[in-house]
């Protein structure tokens, strides 16, 4: 019984992993811009998957939670590469800082601003960027699945990408121009 349980749960896993490994990994790249970092960030999300396989109730939202879940772990490592970088900085004799470590940590920042502009919306507003940004998906998939009409997570889409674009606007003194043009590239609607 136990073997069979185990192989059913394999060929489970196995089904989910084939499903949406490839759009995991596009949402984590989006977010860390390193593949290889990427590779492993999905791998972390999928052993969370496997070690909590118990504990989850994934018949319906399996790609709700493996999104949350890699947004999450990629948050987690940008903020922890931030926080390397900004020790290195206090200390500069550790390390020599390269143009592509500077563009990192320019990557890291303007994450870190998106995150706390997204955590300061409204929770419907929160739920609509995050469906249709962050996980790609449409404006008709995210009313749906918050059972809202077209035109309402059409509004509350714009107003959330309005309120990112103003939150980081006035962060200006914080954030280089070449930051926020990037950021504004990627809030475009």
């Amino acid at each position: 019984m136990t073997t069979l349980l185990n192989k059913a749960e394999l060929s489970a896993f196995d089904s989910i992993y084939s499903q949406y490994h490839q759009a995991v990994f596009k949402n984590i790249c989006k977010l860390v811009l390193q593949p290889e970092v990427a590779e492993d960030i999905l791998q972390e999300v999928f052993m969370a998957l496997w070690n909590n396989r118990h504990k989850l109730e994934l018949t319906h939202d399996v790609a709700r939670w493996l999104f949350v879940v890699s947004y999450n772990k990629s948050i987690q490592h940008l903020k922890n590469a931030a926080r390397e970088k900004t020790v290195l900085a206090a200390h500069p004799q550790q390390a020599i800082s390269t143009e592509d470590d500077n563009f990192a940590l320019l990557k890291d920042l303007q994450l870190h601003l998106i995150s706390d502009a997204i955590e300061q919306l409204s929770p419907r507003k929160k739920m609509i960027f995050r469906l249709c940004r962050l996980e790609g998906k449409s404006l008709q998939e995210a009313a749906s699945i918050l059972g809202i009409s077209h035109h309402t997570a059409k509004e509350y889409l714009k107003a959330s990408s309005a309120f990112i674009k103003t939150y980081i606007a006035a962060q200006q003194a914080t954030v280089p121009v070449a930051g926020l043009l990037l950021l504004s590239a990627y809030l475009q609607y």
